[in-house]
């Protein structure tokens, strides 16, 4: 898979505009043919919506193994950094501060991944971040499908100490991530790659096959049937108030929901979302929810 040069710091990513592609089209094509954007940002914390914002960007738009198009750019976050995140990717103050912010490059970026099966390590991440980004910039949500590697490699080999990126990467031969935008994608691609070799021994070769098994379900396997209300929430993209038992909490708790999937694990149906309370992706059991309403809230973190 050729790799192109990308302009460092590049601030105007030209707008790549292929031929629209319907979605249910593409859930029916073969995964090697389908438009590809490996995406990875840097930030500046863990939660967008105490105020983290991104503050680098890598983005390679790939098809049949093709790079069409490589871009990366640092990202004026108009904050600092935490501690926690300079210690990892050790991006300075000072390599920040005449940078573009996102807004700038908000539609550009939105242009290249229009059309596209986005493909990150533990997508939401990057997803809410994207969200919350584009909201900043007065912009709407990108609706656009996605793939978790990170869910991919849990179900493909659960027997590994560690499915992180780098853990991944580093199994493959591949050089380790640096938590860095652009090497993070380029260790994505190498995983992602090997990934869907193996997948293809187990029949899932179309796109459509791949999303369903990263809710546990094979080639053959019935599509379980969600509840109405919440069926209705993942097709409008609106948020759920629920209230579920816990194992550690034997009394129902109240909890804001952003819903992502239906999922199925030894028979039993399951509602990955992001919960709101607990600020982290949550896998709920459905059985388990004694209140399923849809939510009016349109803010993160609102009631």
């Amino acid at each position: 898979m050729g790799v192109r040069d990308w302009g460092q710091n590049s601030s105007q990513p030209q707008p790549h505009r292929p031929s629209p592609i319907a979605r249910t089209t593409m859930l029916d094509l073969p995964l090697d043919s389908i438009p590809l954007a490996f995406l990875d940002f840097e930030t500046t914390g863990l939660w967008p919506h105490r105020g983290d914002r991104v503050c680098e960007v890598a983005l390679q738009r790939v098809v049949g193994g093709v790079v069409e198009m490589s871009y990366t750019t640092l990202v004026n976050p108009q904050r600092a950094q935490s501690a926690q995140s300079f210690a990892v990717n050790q991006i300075s103050a000072e390599q920040l501060a005449h940078a573009p912010i996102f807004a700038t490059i908000a539609g550009s970026l939105r242009a290249m991944l229009v059309d596209t099966l986005i493909v990150a390590h533990n997508a939401p991440f990057d997803l809410e971040f994207l969200h919350a980004e584009l909201a900043l910039a007065g912009q709407p949500p990108l609706r656009v499908l996605s793939i978790d590697t990170l869910v991919v490699a849990r179900r493909l080999l659960p027997k590994r100490p560690s499915h992180s990126l780098a853990a991944l990467a580093t199994a493959l031969g591949s050089p380790p991530p640096s938590h860095r935008a652009m090497d993070d994608v380029l260790a994505l691609r190498v995983v992602f790659d090997a990934m869907i070799a193996q997948l293809a021994t187990l029949g899932i070769t179309k796109l459509s096959d791949l999303l369903r098994y990263t809710r546990g379900l094979r080639p053959g396997d019935p599509e379980p049937l969600a509840p109405t209300v919440i069926a209705e929430a993942l097709r409008n993209g609106k948020l759920l108030k629920i209230a579920y038992t816990s194992r550690n909490m034997p009394a129902p708790i109240e909890r804001l929901i952003r819903p992502i999937e239906i999922t199925s694990e030894n028979g039993v149906l399951f509602l990955r979302a992001y919960c709101y309370l607990r600020e982290d992706l949550r896998a709920f059991v459905i059985a388990k929810m004694s209140v399923i309403e849809i939510s009016d809230a349109t803010a993160i973190g609102s009631e």
